[in-house]
């Protein structure tokens, strides 16, 4: 929704949301299984703070006139022009340069 980048989110009920092997139970899901989230630490550098979806964007958007662009982009929880239930719940980053990534952590759980 924010662009072809890599998602992070604040809350780990956000990722959990796609853990699930089967994709209709996304919301909800309580699939007996395994599942992984990584835990990261992310250099958001100079971020930009949308209020609308970006859904074809490769990179963040432009900050100025000479070309420079913003480092991310971050999604607050609240009202996005675009988005289908046309609120944000958690908050989101995400980056276009994987080297702004780190996994920190590997946790393994079952629901």
């Amino acid at each position: 929704m924010y662009g072809k980048g890599v998602y992070f989110a604040s809350a780990a009920c956000k990722s959990h949301q796609y853990t699930c092997l089967n994709p209709e139970h996304t919301w909800a899901c309580t699939c007996k299984v395994e599942r992984t989230l990584i835990i990261a630490r992310v250099a958001l550098g100079d971020a930009y703070h949308t209020t609308k979806t970006m859904w074809k964007e490769q990179r963040p958007p432009q900050k100025d006139k000479f070309g420079a662009v913003y480092d991310s982009v971050v999604v607050n929880p609240g009202y996005i022009k675009g988005h289908g239930k046309e609120r944000q719940i958690h908050q989101e980053f995400v980056i276009f340069d994987k080297e702004q990534a780190y996994p920190a952590y590997v946790v393994q759980y079952e629901v």
